[in-house]
């Protein structure tokens, strides 16, 4: 993660399109408040860079042409901190070549004419940025099928995406968060690991806004009380259909309802043979809790 500037791999959190990384998220990594997650460790990361030149050489071959690996940086004319770096580009062209790969279970997200928003607006300020106008995506999904996309430079697309990560990156130079979404509790939990010893009382209109969400909160809560109950109600009715059957399978669906076996840990035991303290931990979080106060 560089804390710099923004590259085309940061352009869909910063529009608040990503599904790995919130405005928020990316906001306290560029503003060095919590650090990136360490990917190392993560052998579909390892992986796909592994696969990456065999993919690209499958390009090649099927396009028969050269590819190479272009790793100069571009940046915006009049805002050098937008950059980016190119995967790769058709030598003698100005076409560039992204190299992706992705599992199995999201090959759906390549069918057809389908190509998932974070990768197409990486391209797209990759593009817009190193003045290039056609772009192809190879995909290879799942370790044993290829996909092959084409993209066309869009001027609108582009000139918004810089519009919002200029607007992003003020917040980050003046130490303005972003507003919280959904899949940023962690994110939260990490930016206020612990709570000072005091409360605040709010009036006016901040007042007025955080009751209103204390309300949404409590009928959501309502709500997920009563879609459990109708969940309850159709896995029984389920389970009446099955009885003694180890399952039941219709045109579209299967559903079984088999043993499972769990083991648990006796924690009394373990305190009497004084071994419990010896391998238990503690960990600390907060909680948030809401609740009415009582008329007096």
């Amino acid at each position: 993660m560089e804390r710099n500037f923004i590259g085309s791999s940061d352009i869909a959190a910063v529009l608040g399109l990503s599904r790995w990384c919130t405005p928020l998220k990316l906001w306290a990594e560029k503003t060095g408040k919590i650090e990136p997650d360490d990917l190392s460790d993560n052998e579909a990361v390892e992986w796909g860079k592994r696969l990456e030149e065999i993919v690209a050489q499958k390009f090649a071959d099927t396009h028969n042409v050269k590819l190479m690996a272009y790793k100069k940086r571009f940046s915006h004319p009049e805002h050098e901190f937008l950059t980016c770096e190119l995967d790769r580009i058709i030598t003698g062209t100005e076409t560039i070549v992204e190299v992706k790969t992705c599992s199995a279970w999201k090959a759906k997200e390549w069918e057809d004419e389908e190509i998932p928003t974070e990768y197409i607006l990486q391209v797209q300020f990759a593009m817009g940025l190193s003045k290039r106008k056609h772009a192809f995506i190879a995909v290879l999904v799942g370790g044993n099928r290829y996909v092959e996309k084409e993209l066309d430079f869009d001027e609108e697309i582009f000139e918004n995406m810089v519009e919002k990560a200029v607007g992003f990156w003020d917040m980050v130079q003046n130490d303005i968060a972003p507003v919280a979404m959904i899949g940023d509790k962690d994110t939260l939990a990490a930016l206020f690991p612990e709570e000072k010893e005091e409360r605040t009382f709010m009036e006016g209109d901040r007042a007025e806004l955080l009751e209103k969400m204390f309300k949404q909160r409590k009928h959501h809560q309502e709500e997920m009380k009563q879609h459990e109950k109708l969940k309850e109600k159709a896995e029984n009715a389920i389970k009446e259909i099955i009885q003694d059957m180890e399952g039941i399978e219709t045109e579209k669906y299967v559903s079984t309802w088999e043993a499972q076996t769990r083991t648990y840990a006796d924690v009394n035991r373990m305190k009497e043979d004084g071994i419990y303290e010896k391998y238990s931990y503690e960990t600390s979080s907060r909680v948030l809790r809401v609740r009415e106060k009582k008329e007096k």
